[in-house]
């Protein structure tokens, strides 16, 4: 839609203007302001997709020679003078003769059954109050078969997709897919069959590995039972050590004793 990419054109303008219309114009498109945003250095207005479009293009600068752009909301006496402008449709060399108000004006062109429309198929400028129809009808556009999937204009179906040209196609299909899975099926087959084939030969090596792991297991069990009989053996000699040294202690503190109750009998 026009007014979204630029201002709006002056001869659009229905109907006498009560202020000066300079006043409301872009300073870079010098169109009608659209949606409108302002800079807050210099309070000039412009429309935003013009101002976007400059700053970057010219590293934020102000298209006023201001420093720095700074975004601020268009002054409210701009925007309501806007307002109070009314626009004919830009679709008006179409056949629209309707006259809309500035705030209603982009919905209107959204929805205007005089927009023209490019036909998908022969590429044709159709209104939009006509395209549907034209959508239905025309020959140039090109359809899918839903049950052959074959791709064809509408205006060539009757040599180019016929009934039989149909079937033929579903059945080329059906063969393909057949040797597609008929392949498939062979490798999946020959795939269970090599594993198959490699099963005596795992089933062996785990036999293999089980006895090792038995054998290994023994071996374990040997060494730690010789591994128990040395260490109760050290055990023992460090008990009988224990009470050698218990008993020698013993009979030392005995004589001890008797010595010390024979000195004090004699005293």
């Amino acid at each position: 839609m026009e007014t979204v990419h630029l201002g709006l054109p002056v001869e659009r303008i229905d109907g006498a203007c009560e202020f000066e219309i300079n006043d409301l114009k872009c300073n870079i498109c010098k169109n009608v302001l659209w949606q409108p945003i302002a800079c807050k250095n210099c309070e000039i207005a412009f429309c935003s997709t013009c101002i976007n479009q400059w700053l970057a293009e010219n590293s934020g600068i102000c298209r006023n020679d201001c420093r720095e752009f700074v975004q601020r909301q268009c002054p409210r006496l701009i925007i309501q003078q806007l307002s109070r402008l009314h626009f004919k449709c830009e679709n008006s060399p179409h056949g629209c003769e309707q006259v809309i108000p500035y705030d209603d004006l982009e919905k209107h062109e959204l929805e205007c059954q005089y927009k023209p429309l490019e036909c998908r198929g022969c590429h044709a400028t159709v209104l939009k109050m006509n395209y549907t129809e034209h959508d239905n009808s025309c020959e140039e556009i090109e359809l899918t078969c839903p049950e052959c999937n074959m791709t064809y204009k509408r205006g060539e179906a009757a040599t180019v997709h016929t009934e039989i040209i149909c079937l033929k196609e579903q059945l080329r299909q059906l063969r393909k897919d057949f040797e597609s899975n008929k392949q498939q099926t062979g490798q999946e087959i020959q795939q269970v069959t090599e594993k198959m084939q490699q099963l005596p030969e795992a089933i062996q090596q785990l036999q293999q590995t089980s006895e090792t792991n038995k054998q290994q297991a023994s071996e374990e069990i040997q060494r730690l039972q010789q591994s128990f009989e040395v260490y109760k053996q050290q055990t023992g000699d460090e008990i009988h050590q224990i009470q050698q040294t218990f008993q020698t202690n013993k009979e030392k503190s005995n004589n001890g004793v008797e010595h010390v109750i024979k000195r004090l009998e004699r005293e």
